[in-house]
């Protein structure tokens, strides 16, 4: 039982599995809802960057939702958290049992700006959390896309010789050529 009286919900990413497509190295991402009490670390100090803009580096919360933390021994990425602007990854997940008011601790760091225009900081939500309920998102839990009322799709930018295609009705597919060498790999059996 959290006391989520000082919880606010706040946008998080998480990452699909990898997997190689035709030497490239891809994953999936789906942004939800969670509700947290975020706050700076105790031990952070705000220390000015390069161009004299000071971030904070760490961030702890609690809450009760289930969050991925970064583990370096199986590759595992952690969940982000956008909090004021900016892409917290989630280092640590403690399970605190030991009140009747249990609660997960969550440890976060500062996603780098280095790190621009990849699949970790692309495109962050726009939506307002507080006006959505929690687990609501641009992607459901079954992975299924589901496109709020009134918003568009984005776009997607198809790498030449990738063996995809975008269907007439806007679906992505793949190409005739692609689609052939498979048939021919596995068989008739795939569609």
């Amino acid at each position: 039982m959290n006391i989520t009286l000082f919880n606010r919900n706040y946008w998080a990413r998480r990452f699909g599995e990898q997997r190689e497509i035709r030497g490239y190295i891809t994953t999936g991402r789906r942004d939800f809802i969670v509700s947290l009490n975020v706050h700076p670390s105790g031990t952070d100090r705000q220390q000015a960057n390069d161009e004299g803009e000071r971030r904070i580096k760490r961030l702890e919360a609690h809450g009760t939702d289930e969050l991925v933390a970064a583990d370096q021994d199986t590759e595992t990425k952690g969940d982000l958290l956008y909090y004021h602007g900016y892409w917290y990854e989630c280092v640590n997940a403690q399970l605190w049992d030991h009140t009747v008011l249990n609660h997960i601790n969550y440890s976060f760091v500062i996603v780098p700006d280095d790190a621009h225009g990849t699949i970790d900081l692309d495109d962050p939500p726009r939506r307002d959390p507080n006006k959505m309920r929690r687990g609501e998102g641009l992607f459901t839990v079954d992975g299924q896309l589901k496109v709020p009322a009134g918003d568009k799709p984005g776009f997607v930018m198809i790498p030449a010789g990738s063996g995809l295609t975008i269907e007439p009705d806007g679906s992505l597919a793949l190409d005739s050529a692609t689609a052939d060498e498979i048939r021919r790999a596995y068989g008739e059996g795939v569609p």
